[in-house]
């Protein structure tokens, strides 16, 4: 019994361990899923909104006022995603893990949904921090060789 317990703690703390992304990693998913230029927006705007929203950690969830936000956007689970969050919408038609996953795909599907709806708007940190900014900044040295 001991021993499961064990078992059950180390494997807990494996899936609450967060992958952090590194920007020019960030960039490159981001420009292969198509969000360079997605709805007028440099891919700049979508990497600048990614950091403010969880420091590029791919696993981050955290508690929102109705439901969760989940990974590298904080795509809530009222509206976004199904976590079981009741009278969830679950408008992007996914579980809200595989916003956790690492290659982004759905993360990325999901947040064109949410800016083709509602804009980059929809993401209080990209007004906060990126509307209006220079976006080149965010993807400095990334250039492809």
């Amino acid at each position: 019994m001991k021993v499961t317990i064990a078992v059950l703690c180390l494997m807990w703390l494996c899936l609450c361990e967060s992958r952090r992304l590194k920007r020019c990693d960030v960039v490159r998913i981001f420009k292969q899923e198509g969000l360079d230029g997605f709805e007028g927006f440099s891919v700049g705007n979508y990497v600048c909104t990614a950091y403010w929203e969880s420091r590029f950690k791919t696993h981050r969830v955290r508690s929102a006022d109705t439901g969760k936000d989940y990974g590298i956007f904080q795509i809530n689970s009222f509206k976004w995603c199904d976590d079981g969050t009741p009278g969830g919408k679950n408008k992007c038609k996914i579980p809200c893990s595989d916003l956790l996953k690492d290659d982004l795909k759905a993360s990325v599907e999901c947040a064109k949904l949410i800016v083709k709806t509602e804009g980059l708007k929809s993401w209080d940190t990209w007004g906060s921090y990126c509307k209006g900014r220079k976006m080149s900044r965010w993807v400095k040295g990334c250039e492809e060789h």
